[in-house]
Order: C-alpha cells, then structure tokens, then sequence
C-alpha cells in the first residue's frame, strides 16, 4: 500500500472531513510539481489515530534553503480554496514559519515549515504525506510530542486568539471541559499580563 493510501484510509478511519483529504491531495500534487518542497508529513492527532471530525489536520513541510517564504505561501494557497472563517500566520523562535486556518465547516490546518538547517526535530508518531527520499526519517528524535495540556497561551497574542478558542469549543465538544477551562485560565492570565504592560 502507497503512503498516500496509507494516511487517506488512516483519516477515514477518523472519520476526517472529506476537505481534509482534499487538502492532502492538493498539497501532494503542489510537491510533486515544485522542487523546493523536499517532504510534508502529518503529526498531531490524526497521526496518532485519535483524531475526529474537528480534528486540526497539522501537517509539517521541509523546504529547500531559502526557499520557506515561497513553499509557505504556495502551500496557504493551495489551503485556502475553501470559505475562511479566520488565518493567521508567525514565524517559530527556534526557526520556521506557519499559518493556521479555521474554515466554515469548523475544520481546520496548520502548515508548518522548515528548512535543513533550523532546529526542527521529528517526535513520533508522525505520517508520511511527500517524502520522496526519505528525509523525514532524519528528523525524528526520542520523546513525547507536546499535549494539549502543554499549549501556550496568548502566544500569537488577539491575532491567534480565535484559533484558541476555536480550539476550546473543540475540546469541549469531546467532553474535555478541564482542559478547556485551564487553557481559558491561561488564555486570561497572559491577557491580563500583556493588559498590564501596555
């Protein structure tokens, strides 16, 4: 079985929205067509097998040097072809760029991308979606990928601040309610700060 197969029956099994497999596709054939896209690949979790119909579909992309700001940006297009109902983008402190978008439907994706040389690393588990070469394997450490629990607050400061909510309505639909709480408390603590130091 192909890779591509592999992580379509994958989501399906999670009962994924067909606009996420749309998606993968259209970011499969934006790879195969541009060279400075080296490899993408899905974490979070869908790649762990407990994702569901509001899941975020959180895909990583390795582009060439240099070649970030473009892969980026050809990435949110091929991504935005569906009704937006918020996006936003930011760069990561260890190297890398992203953007995230909540669509209509209330699915949503984060593209995120790097190149060789930052400090991106790989935790399992993680699906392979382009990775002609096998480049992704040389990313990969030991470890944990980080929990919901462990999400900043505040981080992208009112520019992220509906993604976390959106992520919050999200929990709470599953019956994650003490998760949803505690992030909301953070969410309140970091706005309370940034208040304080305008």
């Amino acid at each position: 079985m192909s890779s591509s197969s592999i992580f379509v029956s994958k989501l399906r099994e999670q009962r994924a929205p067909e606009s996420h497999l749309v998606r993968l596709a259209d970011l499969v054939t934006l790879a195969e067509n541009e060279p400075n896209i080296l490899a993408i690949c899905l974490v979070g979790s869908y790649a762990k097998g407990v994702g569901d119909r509001v899941s975020d579909l959180d895909l990583v992309g390795i582009a060439t040097p240099e070649a970030s700001e473009s892969v980026l940006r050809q990435a949110y297009d091929a991504l935005s072809k569906a009704d937006v109902l918020n996006q936003f983008t930011g760069k990561h402190s260890a190297g890398g760029a992203f953007w995230k978008i909540v669509y209509l439907d209330f699915s949503s994706v984060e593209f995120h991308v790097f190149e060789p040389g930052t400090k991106f690393r790989l935790k399992r588990p993680y699906l392979s979606v382009w990775d002609p070469t096998d480049l992704l394997q040389t990313y990969v450490v030991d470890g944990e990928p980080v929990r919901h629990e462990d999400f900043a607050a505040y981080e992208y400061g009112d520019e992220g601040l509906i993604w976390e909510l959106v992520d919050c309505i999200k929990w709470l639909s599953r019956g994650r309610n003490e998760l949803a709480r505690h992030h909301i408390q953070k969410l309140a603590a970091e706005m309370a700060k940034h208040k304080s130091g305008d």
